[in-house]
């Protein structure tokens, strides 16, 4: 499947899970899907509750879908590929719970270690990137289109292999949306400005 929109979304809101530590033999196996799945914090979710009030149905449904990516990510180094998943403007509602998540430290770390056996680091991008990226969009802004296609078509192909169609679809079709970026934001302030005259 391809992304209708080829233009380089993911320059400036891309976040990549790089620099996870390698697995040792003795870290154990990776864990299936529906273990990860079976996972739940109720902490977490009123966390995104607390700063996007949504139905609750809705935050219950994108921290499952953030526990699959999460699982994807978690077996992204037995796939050997040398390119990395990465998480894209539409894929917002999924990237927020992830960030309710790693603040919980200590939850988060130990589901890590539970289901994957090492960390899953959610690493934004850094300046040094963000330069890079614009100096390749100066440069050749074709080349630069065709090469972020490519990444798309292999990481929507990746989660339709191992995920399926229907995930594919929730993660780029329907949430984002439901819950564009821009509404997400405004939910965010609406709940700051609410939480400071309540």
């Amino acid at each position: 499947m391809r992304h209708a929109n080829t233009e380089p979304f993911a320059r400036e809101e891309t976040l990549a899970s790089r620099g996870s530590r390698p697995m040792s033999p003795l870290e154990g196996k990776l864990s299936s899907l529906d273990e990860v799945l079976a996972y739940r914090n109720r902490d977490v979710v009123q966390r995104f509750l607390d700063s996007y009030p949504i139905d609750p149905a809705d935050a219950e449904e994108i921290f499952i879908e953030m526990k699959r990516w999460l699982w994807l990510t978690g077996h992204q180094p037995m796939l050997r590929s040398r390119r990395q998943l990465v998480v894209t403007r539409p894929m917002a509602a999924l990237d927020e719970m992830w960030h309710c998540f790693v603040l919980f430290t200590q939850d988060y770390a130990d589901f890590c270690s539970r289901f994957f056996g090492r960390f899953i680091h959610h690493q934004p991008v850094t300046l040094a990137e963000k330069a890079r990226t614009r100096r390749r969009l100066q440069k050749d802004p074709e080349g630069f289109a065709r090469a972020m296609a490519r990444q798309m078509e292999w990481q929507y192909g990746l989660i339709a292999e191992h995920l399926g169609e229907d995930t594919l679809r929730k993660w780029y079709i329907e949430l984002p949306s439901k819950y564009p970026l821009e509404t997400l934001q405004r939910l965010n302030a609406q709940s700051a400005v609410a939480g400071r005259h309540g």
